[in-house]
This record gives structure tokens, sequence and C-alpha cells, in this order.
């Protein structure tokens, strides 16, 4: 009842898996990833189970074939699963029961692998792989690609709902949440592939924006910067707030980054900007004083 696309960035290290399904929530089934151990996507009649799990026998130093296979011989229903590990040395395990109801398939790539169920026709799965070989851009959009191409060639039988792409780091860490790069989902959706591409394209300049906005270091929080640091804060700011349409976080923190720099035409223009999209923005900037991040003399010329 769903497709999948698990894939390795052989240039990053990057593990990532995405899927789209007629179904609910996909992403709280399907979709499993632990940064440096790998990912699993388990479907067809699915047991959530085989995503937990099979990280944590990956975990423990079981390859992906290994420890697909240790779970299958404990699942006296494995012919009605469909399951795809891929571990950070890029071996895959692989398994399409014979009950799987069809059309039902696997294709290969290089570092991809692309597996479904009840899909339009047989042709889906190598459409998914070659989407994403054939993409550009970073894992998260490949993976993207290679769903909306499957899509395009029938996708699921039964239609769209619901779609969700994670993506990890490859090296080991102790904090593994810290290794998430991507975690996006859709749960009900008339589009869930093209709104996940949004909500993508929306990560992406939300990030940009928080990497000025919250660094300790950096313009917003940190020390007195010089012109360069300004100047290539300013630009992104520029650009996302651009991105981001009707909302006015991009420019509010626009107006924040003006006046930490004395610029304070510029910094009441944003700020009036800001504000006329949501009025508590000035009573907001106004408690940047008591959290240091502005002084008093500043806010008080602006508000």
């Amino acid at each position: 009842m769903t497709f999948s696309l698990l894939a390795r960035d052989p240039l990053t290290g990057q593990l990532g898996v995405a899927s789209q399904s007629h179904y609910m929530g996909v992403g709280s089934v399907v979709t499993w990833a632990e940064a440096g151990i790998g990912v699993v996507a388990t479907q067809a009649f699915a047991v959530r189970g085989y995503g937990p799990r099979g990280l944590a026998l990956m975990r423990a130093g079981n390859s992906a074939p290994d420890a697909l296979q240790q779970l299958l011989q404990a699942d006296t229903d494995r012919e009605i699963r469909q399951v795809a590990f891929l571990d950070t040395a890029g071996e895959f395990g692989l398994h399409s029961g014979i009950r799987c109801v069809g059309a039902a398939g696997v294709a290969r790539g290089e570092h991809v692998v692309g597996l479904g169920n009840m899909l339009d026709n047989d042709e889906v799965p190598q459409a998914m792989v070659r989407g994403f070989e054939s993409a550009e851009g970073d894992l998260a959009h490949r993976l993207l690609a290679g769903l909306l191409a499957a899509d395009e060639a029938g996708g699921d039988i039964r239609g769209r709902q619901s779609a969700a792409v994670i993506v990890v780091d490859g090296a080991p860490t102790d904090a593994p949440w810290d290794g998430i790069v991507r975690e996006l989902r859709v749960e009900d959706h008339q589009d869930p592939i093209g709104e996940l591409n949004r909500l993508l394209d929306l990560s992406d300049a939300v990030e940009d924006m928080s990497r000025v906005v919250f660094d300790p270091n950096g313009p917003i929080l940190g020390p007195p910067q010089p012109d360069s640091v300004y100047h290539s804060a300013a630009a992104s700011l520029a650009a996302v707030a651009a991105a981001l349409g009707d909302n006015p976080e991009a420019i509010f923190w626009q107006a924040v980054l003006q006046a930490r720099f004395g610029r304070t035409d510029d910094a009441r223009r944003l700020l009036q900007t800001a504000t006329r999209h949501n009025p508590r923005l000035g009573t907001f900037f106004s408690r940047l004083a008591d959290a240091g991040i502005l002084t008093p003399q500043s806010v008080s010329a602006l508000t």
C-alpha cells in the first residue's frame, strides 16, 4: 500500500528514507532512521517493529542484510511484508514477500533502492530509482524527486494521502538526535508529495534563518561582529523573507539585525513592515532589551 526509497549519499555519507502512501500518517509506520546506524522502510502489511528492532540490530554491529534476516526468521507472516534496511556501509537488506499485493516489486540503483506494493504497475519502482538518480540537490530533495517520479508513473493504485522523508548523518554519534538532517511528514493531503516538497523548501529557508538568529556567537546573539558578517547575515535574511512570503519572522529579525548594527532607519522600516503583519511583534521587539539582545536605547529609538 506504499512506495518508498532508501538511499545513501556517497559524498556526505548521509542516509535517507522517503515514502508515500494512500494511508494516513505513513511516516509513523513506514520510515525509520538513526544517525550513524541506518534507515528502514517497513511496509505492505507493515509491522512497526521492523523499524526500531532493525535499527537496534544494526546498532549492535549487524549489517543491514543480517539484521533483516534475523527479524524475518522470527516473523511467521513474512510473506505479507515488504521491508528494506540500509546501513552506513551502503549495504541493503531487502525483502518482498510473495503474498504482497501487486503490483509489487523492488528496483536497485548504485546507492538507492525503491520498493512498493499495491502499485498501479510494475514499472513504478524503477521509475522511482530513475527519478532519484537523475535529480540534483541534497539527499532529501533527490528522495522526493524519486517519489514524484514514482507517482507520475502510476504510484499507489489507491491514490495519495500521506508522505514522509527522513535524512540522517552517516557518522556515529553519542547524540543521534543531533544527526537528524531532515524529518518532515505530511499526514493527510490531496497532494502529499507536492506538500512535502513545499515544506522541504520552507525548511531550507528556516534553517538559513536559524543560522543567523540562533547562533550564540552570531550577529544577533553574539558579541560585536565585523561588517562582513553583517552583510552576509542581511543578505541571508532578505532571501529568507522572500521565501516566507506573508510570514514576517525573517523581516522581524532583519529589523533586529539592523538595530544591532546601528542602522536605525532601516530597522524602523523593517519593524513597521513586520508589525503590519503582526502588531504584537512591537511588544516582542521591546522585550529583546530585557534579554540583552538589544540595548534599551536602541529599543526606545524604534518603539
